[in-house]
C-alpha cells in the first residue's frame, strides 16, 4: 500500500495528537485512536508504538498491552476504507450475517481480510448506536443500514470512486 503521508509529517501530527492531549499517558488510548485515524493505512506501525511510548515516558509494553486489548486499535494495516459489521445482540437478531455474506460475496474477501486492491477492509464491530436500522455497516464515521443487495452495491461503488 501507498504511504500517503511522509514519515516526517506522521511524526509532526503524532506530536501534536501528544501536545493536544497535555502529553499525558492517561489518554493514551485517546491518543492511539487519532494516530491510527491519520495513519493512511488505519493502524499503528512499532515504530509508532515505540516513538508514542516515548514522548509519554511509559513502557513499550504499556502501549502493546493497550493495543491488544482494544479491538478499535490495530497493528497491522488495512484496507483504505474499513467496512465494520456490527454484530451486536440487535443486529444478531436482525441476521447480520446475511448482510456479511452479501459484502463478502461483493468484495470476494471474508471478515478479517482486505481487497487485493488495498481499497476495503472487512471487520466486525461491537454496537454504534444504529439499532433503530440494523443490520447495520459503518465505513469510517458513516453508517448505512436497511440494506439490500442493490443498496449495499451502490455504496461500495460509490467509495471505489473516490
Amino acid at each position: 500500500m501507498e504511504k500517503l503521508i511522509t514519515d516526517d509529517a506522521l511524526y509532526h501530527k503524532i506530536d501534536e495528537i501528544i501536545a493536544m492531549h497535555g502529553a499525558s499517558k492517561h489518554n493514551l488510548l485517546a491518543i492511539l485512536l487519532e494516530v491510527q485515524e491519520i495513519n493512511p493505512n488505519h493502524y499503528i506501525s512499532k515504530d509508532e508504538v515505540i516513538y508514542i511510548s516515548k514522548k509519554l515516558d511509559t513502557h513499550v509494553s504499556n502501549v502493546f498491552n493497550v493495543m491488544s486489548f482494544y479491538s478499535a486499535l490495530s497493528d497491522k494495516p488495512k484496507g483504505r476504507y474499513v467496512i465494520q459489521i456490527c454484530n451486536s445482540t440487535c443486529c444478531k437478531v436482525s441476521k447480520y450475517e446475511k448482510l456479511q455474506e452479501m459484502i463478502e460475496k461483493e468484495l470476494k474477501i471474508k471478515v478479517g481480510e482486505t481487497t487485493s486492491d488495498g481499497m476495503f477492509s472487512l471487520e466486525y464491530s461491537s454496537c454504534f448506536g444504529a439499532c433503530d436500522i440494523s443490520p447495520a455497516i459503518k465505513i469510517g464515521h458513516e453508517v448505512y443500514g436497511m440494506l439490500d443487495q442493490l443498496k449495499l452495491k451502490r455504496i461500495i461503488e460509490s467509495y471505489r470512486g473516490n
